[in-house]
């Protein structure tokens, strides 16, 4: 009998556990970690973003180094970053120099990367500011 109960008891134990696990609330956050993603832009200064290449605009950040990369619309860069409560700016940034030829400038990224000066992480999704305005929205 006292075998029965610890058995029931094990088993409702599980369940509440394995219940609470699965509920969670969103992200939203102006400290929310941005290393150890490869963020893919969705928009940028307000518009969507599609190349016709079909390949993502990337960015990530490695916590280590203090440093970014990714892939623009044709070219890879590199750089630095340097975050803190919610605080966000990039400096040193270099890139590879083939010459684009899609829908949109790469030179409007780059020029979006320098005017950061914060971020924050919603629903997932990594918003990049500049004076108090989004510029770029990420997705994972």
């Amino acid at each position: 009998m006292k075998t029965i109960n610890i058995y029931t008891l094990l088993t409702a134990l599980f369940f509440v556990l394995f219940i609470s696990g699965c509920s969670g609330t969103k992200e939203s956050t102006t400290s929310g970690k941005i290393e150890g993603v490869e963020w893919k832009l969705e928009s940028l200064n307000g518009s969507s973003v599609k190349l016709n290449s079909g390949k993502p605009i990337t960015l990530s950040f490695d916590g280590v180094k203090q440093g970014i990369g990714g892939t623009a619309v044709c070219n890879k860069y590199f750089g630095s970053y340097v975050t803190n409560s919610g605080k966000l700016s990039f400096s040193e940034i270099g890139s590879t120099k083939m010459m684009c030829d899609d829908n949109i400038n790469e030179s409007d990224y780059f020029s979006m990367l320098g005017a950061v000066d914060g971020y924050n992480i919603s629903g997932g999704k990594l918003n990049l500011t500049g004076k108090g305005k989004t510029l770029a929205v990420f997705i994972k």
